[in-house]
């Protein structure tokens, strides 16, 4: 009978299962950490050229076209999350070092670039008119300000 996994050759040593990683030390973390993130501020200044050069307009002859901002501001938003994933990683591994500083570049990648599509959504809205001088009083109807209207 053969075994259902092939055995190794005679004398040959296995080596021994693997345990626990090491945690980094105090040097390895800091530069993985920065690696990382100049790795995270190149794809980001990567997907704002590119923005950039999607809304450059040089002929001045023919109107220019509308960029929404938003497939971008979404990338940054993604690469965000992944550096919001790379602090998970790296806090199971213990590096406290490396995931302390994921955490704080997914948050600003993520929270800046979601403040820019609300931003862009607040501009995006039509605007309303303002009321009419007369219609209604800013404190209510019953203060000073409203004598004139009768209340």
């Amino acid at each position: 009978m053969t075994p259902s996994s092939p055995s190794p050759r005679p004398g040959t040593r296995l080596p021994p299962p693997a345990g626990p990683r090491e945690p980094l030390g105090p040097l390895a973390q800091f530069g993985v950490a920065l690696g990382l993130i100049v790795l995270e501020l190149a794809l980001t200044a990567a997907v704002l050229l590119v923005w950039f050069f999607a809304a450059l307009h040089l002929d001045p002859g023919t109107p220019a076209p509308e960029v929404s901002p938003a497939p971008y501001l979404l990338a940054v938003v993604a690469i965000g999350v992944g550096a919001g994933a790379v602090a998970v990683t790296w806090g199971r591994r213990r590096a406290w070092g490396v995931a302390l500083t994921q955490g704080l570049m997914a948050a600003l990648l993520t929270c800046g670039a979601l403040v820019g599509l609300a931003y862009e959504a607040r501009d995006a809205a039509p605007q309303q008119p303002p009321p009419a001088p007369g219609m209604g009083c800013r404190s209510g109807d019953h203060s000073q300000e409203c004598a004139h209207l009768g209340g």
